[in-house]
């Protein structure tokens, strides 16, 4: 099954600037090889269910750990 999602994951108390965290997530999306568009308030994901959900879920990691 093919979804679309929005996703907007926010670290919390790592002050201003969150560029680096975007980074991260961008490369994990583009390293998964999902059709993936950045905009002002988070990133539109598309691609197979099971692949979304575990690039999201990595970079949910990557930006709390």
């Amino acid at each position: 099954m093919n979804v679309l999602v929005d996703v907007c994951v926010v670290p919390m108390g790592v002050g201003v600037s969150v560029s680096s965290y975007v980074v991260a997530c961008e490369k994990i999306f583009k390293e998964a090889g999902l059709s993936h568009q950045m905009h002002s308030y988070g990133t539109n994901v598309e691609g197979d269910w099971d692949e979304v959900m575990a690039a999201i879920k990595k970079c949910h990691e990557t930006v709390h750990a």
